[in-house]
């Protein structure tokens, strides 16, 4: 047999299992900091609902795994938690609005494998739902900021653009309905290939040269959000999706200053992300330079309304959990920790192995994370165990020591020993 995971899987070990956990909880902290409530959706879905048109696009769809399941249904697993969120809105009309909810959970797609792209992956996505203000989407990029800061990253950006300003762009630019898609992939592409690429790829699509020239124009305008927007706001002057883009970044911004929030957010408007399902403000997180997209979200206002017949406006965004992990590893920003374990006791002897038990159960019951040996093994192996499997502290306990109510504490990093009387160890423990 062999014992390798399926690939674009990966099994994890406690010791990763920490370093994940500890990512993990800092940012579902912040979320509920911010007032999102937890959910949890199916990872099995209907077909149908998977395969929605305009809920996930063709290029995802391709990627989705899908089967039959023993009664002939067609059903897929989720690859994101956008569409699962607009099932459950959809299906629950009694919901309050606005329905604010977190969710951290895998997803799979099936696609290329590389360093942070796994087939099976961890998403943790925050989302409003039932609020057309902007102030749903600033409060959105305000959590955002503070998990990447609560996370510790330092040089980190949150690009923001708007669906409507894209769709204007095209019209000034003259592109033709059924090459808009394709011609945003490309703009999409200016970090990764630089304006000649972009170009190129362009002119590949046989774009004409005068709105290339446009579009080229257009997604170089650079500055504070206030310059950008009015710049912006002068070549679509005649275009009513410009107009309602430019004005919800307007008041975005405006949000965002209202409620104090770093400045670490810009206006780029070469970033079109996936658009099948956006309608308003778009926005990603990108850390240095060579690391690419970490966060990605933005408004979508009709994809609750294909499963329920009406409209339920909402946005949010998504984390690359995986990214973001290998990230933090690979700048040493998590510490390594073996195990979750503080404390490992020891029984010298058979003879006071049903002492060190009771006195386990009494750290236990004391909130002191604590294990204890069931192999009934020597003491020199019970200290090999711990120290392999990373316990900082083992309690020996042994007859002489008993014979005066006390225990020996050792700190396994340094090996000194402390004597603490058993009536007394809850609370040395609990200090260091």
């Amino acid at each position: 047999m062999k014992f390798k995971s399926v690939k674009g899987s990966r099994d994890f070990l406690p010791e990763e299992m920490i370093l994940r956990q500890q990512v993990i909880d800092k940012i579902r902290f912040v979320f509920e900091t911010y007032g999102f409530q937890p959910l949890e959706s199916s990872a099995i879905e209907n077909w149908e609902i998977l395969s929605a048109k305009g809920a996930g696009g063709e290029e995802i769809l391709k990627e989705t795994y899908n089967f039959e399941d023993k009664a002939g249904r067609k059903v897929g697993l989720r690859y994101d938690l956008t569409v699962p969120l607009a099932r459950i809105v959809a299906s629950n009309p009694s919901l309050p609005l606005p329905f604010k909810r977190y969710q951290i959970e895998k997803v799979w797609r099936y696609g290329d494998v590389a360093k942070g792209r796994l087939r099976e992956f961890l998403q943790a996505d925050i989302d409003t739902v039932g609020s057309e203000n902007m102030l749903a989407d600033a409060e959105i990029i305000a959590c955002t900021i503070s998990v990447f800061n609560e996370l510790g990253f330092k040089k980190f950006l949150v690009r923001l653009n708007n669906r409507k300003t894209l769709s204007a762009l095209m019209k000034y630019a003259g592109i033709n309905e059924d090459k808009i898609i394709e011609t945003l992939r490309s703009v999409d592409k200016l970090d990764k290939i630089g304006e000649s690429g972009v170009r190129k790829e362009l002119q590949d699509k046989e774009i004409l040269e005068k709105s290339i020239e446009k579009i080229l124009g257009f997604i170089k305008i650079k500055g504070t959000p206030e310059e950008v927007l009015k710049q912006e706001k002068e070549i679509l002057k005649d275009s009513k999706d410009g107009k309602e883009g430019i004005d919800e970044l307007e008041q975005l911004i405006s949000y965002l200053k209202t409620m104090d929030v770093e400045k670490k957010y810009e206006i780029n408007l070469s970033l079109a992300r996936g658009l099948d399902y956006y309608t308003g403000p778009i926005f990603e997180v990108v850390a240095e330079e060579g690391i690419g997209s970490i966060a990605g979200g933005g408004r979508y206002d009709k994809m609750i309304g294909l499963f329920l017949g009406r409209n339920i406006p909402a946005t949010g965004i998504s984390f690359g959990i995986e990214r973001i992990i290998e990230v933090m590893k690979e700048k040493k920003m998590l510490k390594k920790i073996k195990s979750k374990n503080k404390v490992f006791v020891v029984a010298i002897n058979d003879d006071v192995r049903k002492k060190s038990l009771e006195i386990t159960q009494m750290l236990r019951n004391n909130k002191i994370s604590a294990d204890f040996d069931t192999r009934n093994r020597k003491l020199s192996r019970q200290l090999e165990y711990a120290g392999a499997i990373g316990i900082p502290y083992t309690v020996i306990v042994g007859q002489k020591e008993l014979s005066s109510e006390t225990v020996k504490v050792r700190n396994m990093e340094t090996g000194n020993e402390t004597k603490v009387k058993i009536k007394n160890l809850v609370n040395y423990l609990s200090k260091i």
